[in-house]
């Protein structure tokens, strides 16, 4: 299982003062991702149901933002967000499939989307988290992951 300690992953962007900008959280995000070439090889595929999974910088948008979702976050949260984005390649890879072929009613272009499960240890409790893939012909994208703030498994 993964162990992280929140201050150190953080560490490596500078985030102060811009927890409630989410464009300014996704724009220092994105550019320390791409320095470290983290979207160059990250088709990810997860061992229980052998989907390939690409992360990208639109699912990283996602996941940080669209408005009230990250705004209405504690920061605690918005710290382990960002803090896990670094691990999602593993969380991927070794989570077990939960919903394999979801219709979102909410969208007119009719995307289905699959939801990976997996726990994570953050500052020494432990937490599970929730990977929405969204499913393509080509390839399947990582869309969103959410921290479980309400049952610290």
């Amino acid at each position: 299982m993964i162990d992280i300690i929140t201050e150190k992953e953080l560490a490596v962007y500078d985030l102060e003062g811009k927890w409630n900008d989410y464009i300014g959280v996704q724009k220092e995000v994105l550019r320390v991702l791409r320095d470290d070439r983290y979207f160059e090889e990250n088709e990810i595929v997860n061992y229980d149901s052998g989907m390939l999974v690409k992360i990208t910088p639109k699912g990283v948008r996602e996941t940080l933002g669209s408005g009230n979702r990250f705004k209405i976050l504690p920061k605690v949260f918005k710290t382990y967000k960002v803090a896990t984005l670094k691990y999602l390649p593993e969380l991927i890879r070794t989570g077990n499939v939960i919903e394999e072929d979801v219709v979102n009613s909410h969208d007119e272009n009719g995307y289905h989307y699959a939801y990976i499960g997996n726990m994570i240890i953050i500052d020494g409790v432990k937490y599970g988290v929730r990977i929405a893939i969204r499913k393509k012909v080509s390839t399947n994208h990582f869309w969103i992951h959410n921290i479980d703030e309400i049952k610290k498994l």
